[in-house]
């Protein structure tokens, strides 16, 4: 029997290859655009994918400004980044690249007196491919 994955080892990297700072949670999706359509004499819909969007969201515990700054000096920009999740022992490894990595915004500042300051990060991606999965 196959046990669970534990998050504590997953890391983000970007396209310098650089560990993302303190990065608590990081999540991608894929998201497919369908169009339904009837087939005569078949009570429920068919339907078929047309296109797909890539989006994710990661949080990071806040160290310095250099993401943020990076995001709001260019908002255009594109990045590379690698979402890995590494398991222990003969668990394995998964990796992902994202590519066209185009963020949605990003806040210039926050905080909360009586907590450690987070920042979030949503994201649309042009691509992706696995480096690697586990088994």
């Amino acid at each position: 029997m196959s046990e669970p994955i534990n998050g504590l080892f997953g890391k983000l990297f970007d396209e310098a290859g650089e560990q993302v700072q303190l990065t608590q949670e990081f999540e991608s999706n894929l998201e497919y655009e369908k169009e339904s359509y009837t087939v005569p004499g078949k009570f429920l819909k068919s339907h078929k994918v047309l296109n797909g969007e890539g989006s994710g969201s990661f949080t990071v515990l806040k160290a310095d400004s250099r993401l943020q700054r990076k995001i709001a000096e260019n908002p255009f920009a594109k990045y590379n980044y690698i979402g890995r999740l590494k398991e222990p022992g003969p668990g394995g490894e998964e990796a992902i690249l994202y590519t066209g990595v185009s963020f949605d915004g990003t806040a210039l500042l926050t905080y909360n007196v009586e907590e450690m300051v987070e920042a979030d990060f949503d994201f649309t991606f042009d691509d992706y491919r696995y480096i690697s999965s586990m088994v």
